[in-house]
């Protein structure tokens, strides 16, 4: 496995497991997902399995996982937000999440983020308890968040 940026060739098949990750009305449309991932703030990771580890896996795509976050100005300081966080279904619980999660995290410090945040659907306890164990802490919630009309937990943790 190794973490790269972002490539123009990337898109479509991200787009494609934004869509395999979360339901219809939550997962990101083509032109929102290019938005985030060319935004100037915005940093995005891809996680790609080389041949081998596809084929051990019968992964028929190299890209295992990719995250996406920006950062902004609160009170003078910047603070990183978690746009997304995405892994192959097949592929959870393999260390994936938490690699991009912590090279999300580490770039942000670069960046000299003073802390990060992530909305996760109140409903997704599998996510909030992932984040949590990643040293998150619930801060608030935001009602009717998702297109479906679902509230989120915002979470935040220092850098």
């Amino acid at each position: 496995m190794q973490l790269r940026a972002f490539r123009q060739e990337d898109l479509q098949e991200l787009q494609r497991l934004d869509a395999l990750c979360f339901p219809p009305r939550i997962s990101y449309s083509r032109a929102e997902l290019y938005y985030f991932v060319r935004h100037p703030r915005s940093t995005t990771i891809v996680a790609e399995m080389d041949a081998a580890a596809a084929r051990e896996h019968d992964f028929r795509q190299r890209i295992a996982g990719f995250c996406v976050v920006d950062w902004r100005l609160d009170g003078g300081r910047k603070v990183g937000h978690f746009i997304t966080i995405d892994v192959a279904p097949e592929l959870r619980r393999l260390g994936i999440g938490r690699i991009l999660m912590e090279a999300a995290e580490a770039k942000l410090v670069e960046l000299a983020c003073l802390a990060i945040s992530l909305e996760v659907a109140v409903d997704n306890h599998g996510a909030q308890m992932f984040y949590e164990l990643l040293g998150y802490e619930r801060t608030g919630r935001i009602r009717g968040y998702y297109a479906d009309g679902t509230d989120a937990l915002v979470m935040r943790k220092p850098l």
